[in-house]
């Protein structure tokens, strides 16, 4: 496909997916806005730097190891979000909910988790080597893990999580006293 002379209105989306899968990300913007009623597996696609405006994934948004990712947008709706390896990642919106899991493993230059994130499922902080800050008033459905957070010094008390916690040995003196661990 001659990048060139393609005109995206008239792609149809799986013809739009292609082609920024082609691209290796750089082309992402031509899904704003769209809803996509399966999974979008974007994975590996080192151009691309940002999710654009207005998506909606009603399953699996798999951008693990888009190593120049920097920020999800406020308003994104997903499924599930896998951002693994998303080493440039710096930026998730406040009050952003995931109807069930977020996976952030190696997310390496993530320093917070947002104010009002919701997570419907697992939440995978495991080697977030920079992250120093879980809000308070975070909410797990699922199971919480975040083994190798090297700057994390201690948890909110209000931790909600209704799955189990895996954590490291000197953050279990921080866990909530109402957690039925």
């Amino acid at each position: 496909m001659n990048l060139l002379t393609v005109d995206p209105s008239k792609l149809s989306q799986k013809e739009k997916i292609e082609l920024v899968k082609e691209s290796d990300g750089f082309l992402i913007d031509i899904l704003e806005g769209e809803k996509i009623k399966g999974d979008l597996c974007l994975w590996e696609c080192a151009s691309l730097t940002h999710v654009p405006e207005g998506l909606k994934v009603g399953g699996c948004l798999n951008l693990y190891e888009c190593t120049s990712l920097i920020h999800i947008p406020e308003g994104l709706e997903v499924g599930s979000l896998y951002l693994g390896k998303c080493t440039s990642l710096i930026h998730i919106p406040e009050g952003l909910e995931v109807e069930e899991n977020l996976y952030l493993g190696g997310c390496t230059s993530l320093t917070h988790v947002p104010e009002g994130l919701k997570v419907g499922g697992d939440l995978d902080l495991r080697g977030c080597i920079s992250l120093t800050h879980i809000p308070k008033g975070l909410k797990v459905g699922g199971d919480f893990y975040f083994y190798k957070c090297t700057s994390l010094a201690e948890l909110p008390d209000d931790l909600d999580v209704k799955g189990e916690i895996h954590l490291p040995e000197h953050l279990k003196e921080y866990l909530p006293l109402t957690h039925p661990s």
